[in-house]
């Protein structure tokens, strides 16, 4: 809260939830104008259905502005509806994590020898700056939503959504797929599948411990493999194993949300919020432990 709004001498901006304000609106289209470029406007305007102009490669890193297309994009943001500027963040930040993907194959990770330690590509640091840059308007401006590993997301604190950042970006791909699919799920702001992003984020700790036990097949589940962690060498403190056995129990047992029992089709937000949050930290935790027994993250 600022100074003026403290000492009520203006009213105190409110929660921005199913609109926006002009002056959030006119933040949100200054920082496209300065950050995207011509490239990043055709991609984006391609998923919008527009016909674009230039056929240039994009897989390369931005180097300038203007251009048809940005042009283009900027004059069409005039007009669009205040969660068409949502969708756009997200098209801008899949941009990046597209081209990321694209290169991951020569530059995963840079290793600098001076200080003895790896460090992001060109497009994982210009994804993390995209993201601050956007999520600091939108904590500014007290929109209700945050830009989460590229899905704009009902408010998160900063710790839990950089837990649910960490998580859905490990080395393992099926950990990763289970716990964005359960953002999505959770952040659809149209129809939210409150039910399902639970199952998806019980499904990465699953997806973890069997990682770690070498688990597959029938043995393949949550509850068999937490029996199976100390056998890896991974020790568990005994509440903690308990814990989460019986959050596995809640999602399994006959009434269960994985058995889609009747009690659980209307899963509150908060019981899926929870779960996403306390089930990334969990993964970030099996990664951490399983890395200081000598396991391979990779």
């Amino acid at each position: 809260m600022s100074f003026s709004e403290r000492m009520k001498l203006v009213p105190v901006k409110q929660i921005q939830k199913d609109n926006i304000d002009s002056v959030l609106k006119h933040r949100i289209t200054n920082l496209i104008e300065e950050t995207f470029d011509d490239n990043q406007s055709k991609f984006i305007l391609d998923i919008m259905g527009y016909r674009t102009i230039s056929d240039k490669n994009i897989f390369t890193i931005p180097v300038s502005h203007g251009g048809k297309n940005f042009d283009k994009l900027i004059a069409t943001l005039q007009n669009l509806p205040w969660n068409n500027l949502y969708d756009i963040i997200e098209y801008g930040y899949s941009f990046l994590k597209t081209n990321c993907e694209d290169c991951t194959s020569n530059c995963d990770a840079i290793y600098d020898e001076a200080n003895d330690e790896f460090y992001p590509c060109d497009y994982k640091l210009q994804m993390i700056e995209y993201s601050e840059s956007f999520n600091c308007i939108l904590e500014q401006e007290k929109s209700e939503y945050r830009l989460i590993d590229g899905v704009i997301s009902p408010i998160i604190g900063e710790i839990e959504i950089a837990c649910i950042e960490e998580a859905s970006n490990t080395p393992f791909s099926s950990v990763n797929t289970h716990l964005q699919k359960a953002l999505q799920l959770y952040s659809d702001r149209e129809n939210p599948d409150y039910e399902n992003s639970i199952k998806e984020s019980i499904s990465a700790v699953e997806s973890m411990c069997c990682i770690i036990t070498g688990l597959s097949g029938t043995q393949a589940t949550l509850g068999n493999a937490l029996k199976h962690l100390e056998d890896s060498g991974l020790i568990l403190h005994g509440a903690l194993k308990s814990a989460f056995e019986k959050m596995y129990g809640y999602a399994s047992d006959t009434n269960g949300i994985r058995h889609g029992g009747i009690d659980f089709k209307n899963a509150p937000a908060e019981d899926a919020k929870y779960m996403l949050v306390s089930c990334s930290a969990f993964v970030n935790y099996l990664i951490e432990k399983h890395g200081k027994i000598g396991g391979t993250n990779e």
